[in-house]
């Protein structure tokens, strides 16, 4: 290193004169800015020394490189004093950002804290917030089941109203439908026996023209005979009931009826299903 110096003195003396004007600037800094701008300062002069001694270096070697072996010679003790400064400064970062992490944890801290506490305030609004929605849709529900409730009745009612009224007046066209049913059977039956009534007066006509009457019949013989005709008034079959008459008489009756195939059509089959009783009568 020394041989370093001695081949090159001119670039030491630019070195030690490069580094007297950066701790003048330094020390004019120091008087002028505040205690953190003073840091920054030192922080800066250091750099620029560190970039000084550099570019001296790169120099060196730019004229080591020019001049055929010229290179640059650093004294040790300068850069032993350069690595001391550049420690301190460097502990003296590293209190400071320690400083400011402390203060910005703490600061977290205290954020989180009242970050917590608003959360919890934040919380309990909503949960009181959502009690009381709660409490009101509640509410409102146990309204709405209530107007349900009594639209349902009040809808019951006016059902059972509504088939009271259709029962009511079921009953009375049934009532109404029966009178007429009745009427019309009772105008039918009416009818129906005004129909009987002049077929068996036919009937009896039919058979009374028919019946050869003998000689010497007495006013009082009589004879009922019972015949039954199907719907198109041919003779099934025919009894003799009665006949209180002479055998003449009672002869006269049978050869009749035996001579008869058929009567007049009934009204209603059904109606004389069972037969009917012609009468003999001497005229």
């Amino acid at each position: 290193m020394f041989e370093l110096l001695r081949r090159h003195p001119l670039s030491l003396l630019l070195v030690l004169l490069l580094h007297g004007v950066l701790f003048a600037a330094l020390l004019l800094n120091v008087s002028l800015m505040s205690p953190t701008s003073t840091r920054a300062a030192v922080e800066i002069a250091v750099q620029e020394d560190i970039e000084v001694i550099d570019a001296v270096a790169v120099d060196a070697e730019t004229f080591d490189r020019i001049e055929h072996e010229r290179e640059v010679a650093e004294q040790e003790q300068i850069a032993e004093q350069l690595r001391a400064e550049e420690e301190r400064r460097r502990a003296e970062e590293q209190a400071r950002r320690e400083e400011e992490r402390r203060q910005a944890e703490e600061q977290r801290r205290r954020e989180e804290e009242e970050r917590a506490r608003q959360r919890a305030l934040e919380e309990a609004e909503q949960a009181r917030r959502e009690a009381e929605e709660e409490r009101r849709r509640a509410r409102e529900e146990a309204e709405r089941r209530a107007r349900e409730e009594a639209e349902r009745r009040a809808e019951q009612e006016r059902e059972l109203e509504e088939q009271r009224r259709r029962e009511a007046m079921e009953r009375e066209q049934e009532r109404m439908a029966e009178a007429q049913a009745r009427r019309e059977a009772a105008e039918r039956q009416a009818q129906l026996d005004r129909d009987l009534n002049e077929w068996r007066a036919q009937v009896q006509s039919v058979v009374q023209r028919r019946w050869r009457q003998p000689s010497g019949l007495d006013a009082s013989d009589r004879a009922i005979v019972l015949v039954r005709v199907n719907e198109t008034g041919r003779i099934i079959n025919f009894d003799i009931e009665s006949c209180s008459g002479g055998a003449a008489f009672c002869e006269s009756v049978r050869q009749t009826m035996d001579r008869l195939s058929s009567l007049p059509r009934p009204p209603d089959a059904d109606a004389v299903r069972g037969g009917m009783r012609i009468r003999f009568e001497p005229d």
